[in-house]
Order: C-alpha cells, then sequence, then structure tokens
C-alpha cells in the first residue's frame, strides 16, 4: 500500500520501493491491480436496466472480464517491454509489468471519483455534458503517463525522448480513440 500511494504522490520514491520489492510480490499486486480496474471498469459501465441475464451470467462475465483484462496488461507490457529491449533498455519484463499496473492507478481512482460524481445527487446536471464528465479521466491518464514516462527512464536507464518513444505506439491509440469518441459524440 506504501508503495501505492508514494508512486501516485511522491512518484520517484515510490518507483525505488517499487524497484526493492520481490517479483513474487509484483506478480501478485500487477495482478490484483489490472484485475481491481477491470472489476471497477466492468461495474460502472453495467446497466440494470438493458441486462436480461441472470445473477449467475453477470458474474462469469466479470470473472471473464477480470481474466482478459490481466491478459491484456500482460500483453501490453511484453509490448512496451520490447520496445524498451530494441531500444536498448535494461528493464526486466516483471519491472515492466507492475510499472503498467501502477501507472492504472490513477485512471482506477478517475473512474471511482467520475462514477460517484455521475450518480451523486450534487453533479448529476454537471455531468450531461461529454467534455466535464471525461476532464477527470483526462487528468488522470495525465498522472499515468507521468507514472509511465519516469518509470521507463528509471528501469530502462534512458532518457525522456527515449521514454516517450518507447510509448508513442499506446499514445497515438489513445489520441485516435479521444479524436473518434469526439468525432462520434
Amino acid at each position: 500500500m506504501k508503495s501505492i500511494l508514494l508512486t501516485l504522490f511522491k512518484t520517484k520514491k515510490g518507483l525505488e520501493l517499487l524497484d526493492n520489492e520481490y517479483e513474487d510480490d509484483l506478480w501478485r499486486k500487477s495482478a490484483i491491480i489490472f484485475g481491481l480496474y477491470a472489476m471497477i471498469q466492468f461495474l460502472f459501465d453495467f446497466d440494470e436496466d438493458k441486462e436480461v441475464n441472470k445473477f449467475i451470467l453477470n458474474l462469469m462475465e466479470l470473472i471473464f472480464f477480470i481474466f482478459l483484462f490481466i491478459l491484456v496488461g500482460m500483453f501490453c507490457s511484453l509490448i512496451l517491454y520490447k520496445i524498451g529491449k530494441w531500444m536498448k533498455g535494461k528493464a526486466k519484463y516483471i519491472e515492466i509489468y507492475s510499472l503498467s499496473a501502477y501507472a492504472l492507478i490513477p485512471i482506477t481512482v478517475g473512474l471511482i471519483i467520475r462514477g460517484g460524481l455521475k450518480h451523486s445527487v450534487f453533479f448529476v446536471h454537471d455531468f450531461n455534458n461529454p467534455y466535464s464528465r471525461n476532464f477527470i479521466l483526462y487528468l488522470s491518464w495525465f498522472f499515468s503517463l507521468k507514472i509511465l514516462i519516469l518509470g521507463l527512464t528509471k528501469f530502462n536507464q534512458y532518457g525522456i525522448k527515449r521514454a516517450i518513444l518507447n510509448l508513442s505506439p499506446f499514445i497515438l491509440l489513445q489520441i485516435s480513440l479521444l479524436v473518434i469518441s469526439l468525432i462520434l459524440s
């Protein structure tokens, strides 16, 4: 828990704690963080009114979604790891995997805040606008990007330019998804 809080608020100290943890603990914590993000995303996207399945089917769908997102997290971490190795980075796969998981924490917190405000009695009118509704998520993505860039510079032992270049496929994907969502809304 200490490494999670330090990674959010004092990123460099949090990354030092992350670097000193055992690999088994990193695997376990990272999988839990990926699963927690998937569960929160599933719960906030779940709509009772449109749902026709029974409880057990919804539970199975949630479990499937959690395992699927853990696999997606492992695959995306593998891509970051391979790009880093291609750029002569020094990181191990477990470091990149745990860095990817810890970078999801601000997005998870943003989802919780957004979902809480969306379902709150006080802020219902303000959250009808898609721009104000997603501002919290954009802010959390910025913090996640900060964690990823600082972590890649630390673990791969190269500069910020290479870290941004390492993240460029994911940044371009996120920008294109953002543009598509703005066009469709």
